[in-house]
């Protein structure tokens, strides 16, 4: 199991939201996002936006599996760098 917090660069709304979960899907590891006292499936869409981020949030990424070190790196990247071109 991997810890790591990051801090959001964009706010995820349903476009960046659908982006970030095609990514996340990729992986084997259990990845959960965690904004205060919730958490959230960072493979599920509803589950993510349930979590309401905006930019400058600070989450904790919480990642388990075969996997959990390259989905950190695609994790952190996703959630720190504003990927807008590719939504």
């Amino acid at each position: 199991m991997i810890i790591q917090e990051a801090v959001l660069r964009y706010n995820f709304h349903a476009r960046p939201c659908a982006y970030f979960v095609n990514q996340t899907s990729k992986f084997e590891a259990n990845i959960t996002i965690v904004r205060g006292n919730r958490s959230g499936n960072g493979k599920s869409v509803i589950s993510v936006m349930m979590l309401e981020l905006a930019e400058g949030d600070k989450v904790k990424i919480v990642i388990d599996g075969n996997d959990e070190e390259e989905a950190m790196k695609k994790v952190v990247y996703l959630i720190e760098n504003s990927l807008e071109k590719d939504w």
